[in-house]
């Protein structure tokens, strides 16, 4: 029997990208160990550089299809209508890929759909990972939703997945906020994923795209914007739903293993976590001169106080402190919440403060999935003020 695949590239102004892109997904498609019957639809921003035509213009062995969104829409309204457009075919499989990327490799493709194909409802992958790279998902994103659900899902904001036709289903008709129409929308699916059947594969190949999430602002900090509010904003939601739920008893191990260099060694010494460390403590010690601070309960907020004041804060925050700020940020009451731009700050001192943990290490990634452990191991308290 055909199995029917809908291929979706959610893209806002990646002209210079997606022609390969659906170029190279067309062609490993081809050559699966199975028949399938592919739909290529460009799910798009309202790009001004032409990327769907682009998109249009590239040869593919697969029919192709542009759905228009709103400018600067953003990655759920996206990946929401390459979901409905699945359904509406019938789409056994959503196989969604992110379009800024230099090129595809056949391996993911093929891992990817074979995952649905053998009866998964979503499919993640396990590439190797980047010591300067994913933060919002090693410090904030992995070990609150593998500590809330008990589930080692190590990627859960990769924009390169596989779906089944019922977990899209299931997606459309979840109540989807604001957030998770943009940035959160990975939030939203991996939250739902850790409930389902899913699965994760082990990729050899690294994703070749640019890997810091941070940019320089107009007074020389580095700064996350809208990425990090919206991200957050779904990652409290979700995490405050899970933790509503029975904790599980035991912890679910990853299906598959992230494949790591043992020989890298993380560097003692990058530039821009050098300016990330300058510019996130001049930005804490003036939080904590204006007051902002105050905003933590006590006794964290005396921590923070002493802890931007001090000499230590270009070293970045240490896990230990920066656990109880995520538990004080998830557990706040709705009209006490942190305000963001505090928040944010101290993510990225955090990201800081990791590299300070691994520098000259090998082993740097058994890091991130301690802090997933740890979260778990104290998933009771986090349930209780939430």
């Amino acid at each position: 029997m055909t199995f029917r695949v809908l291929v979706g590239l959610p893209s806002f102004n990646g002209a210079d990208t997606i022609g390969k892109v659906v170029s190279d997904i067309d062609a490993a498609l081809r050559t699966l160990p199975f028949p399938v019957d592919a739909t290529h639809v460009n799910a798009d921003s309202s790009s001004v550089d032409g990327t769907s035509d682009v998109f249009l213009s590239t040869a593919t062995s697969y029919p192709k299809k542009v759905v228009k969104t709103g400018y600067w829409s953003g990655q759920g309204t996206n990946g929401r209508a390459i979901l409905e457009a699945a359904i509406d075919i019938g789409a056994d499989a959503t196989l969604i890929v992110d379009a800024d990327l230099a090129a595809v490799d056949e391996s993911w493709v093929h891992a990817l759909i074979t995952g649905v194909h053998e009866g998964r409802d979503f499919v993640y992958p396990l590439r190797p990972p980047t010591w300067n790279g994913g933060d919002l998902t090693y410090q904030l994103t992995y070990p609150l939703l593998a500590g809330a659900s008990g589930v080692d899902l190590r990627e859960p904001l990769c924009g390169d997945l596989a779906l089944s036709a019922a977990a899209a289903r299931d997606l459309v008709r979840t109540d989807w906020a604001a957030d998770d129409l943009r940035f959160g929308f990975h939030v939203l699916v991996a939250s739902t994923a850790v409930a389902w059947d899913w699965t994760a594969v082990t990729l050899g190949v690294r994703r070749r795209n640019p890997l810091r999430s941070f940019g320089p602002r107009a007074a020389g900090e580095f700064r996350m914007g809208e990425k990090f509010a919206e991200t957050s904003a779904s990652v409290r939601r979700h995490i405050r739903r899970i933790t509503r739920d029975p904790a599980p008893r035991t912890w679910t191990s990853s299906p598959a293993e992230t494949p790591v260099d043992t020989e890298f060694l993380v560097p003692r010494h990058d530039p821009d976590i050098e300016r990330l460390a300058h510019t996130t403590a001049q930005r804490l010690r003036d939080d904590a001169h204006e007051g902002q601070l105050s905003c933590f309960p006590a006794p964290l907020r005396e921590h923070l106080f002493e802890y931007a004041l001090g000499g230590e804060t270009e070293r970045g925050l240490s896990w230990a402190l920066w656990r109880e700020c995520l538990f004080a940020w998830l557990t706040a009451d709705d009209d006490k919440q942190i305000p963001v731009d505090v928040f944010e700050t101290l993510f990225l001192n955090r990201a800081v403060g990791h590299h300070t943990e691994i520098a000259g290490r090998p082993d740097w990634y058994s890091t991130v999935l301690e802090q997933g452990r740890d979260v778990f191991s104290r998933r009771n308290s986090l349930a209780a003020g939430t």
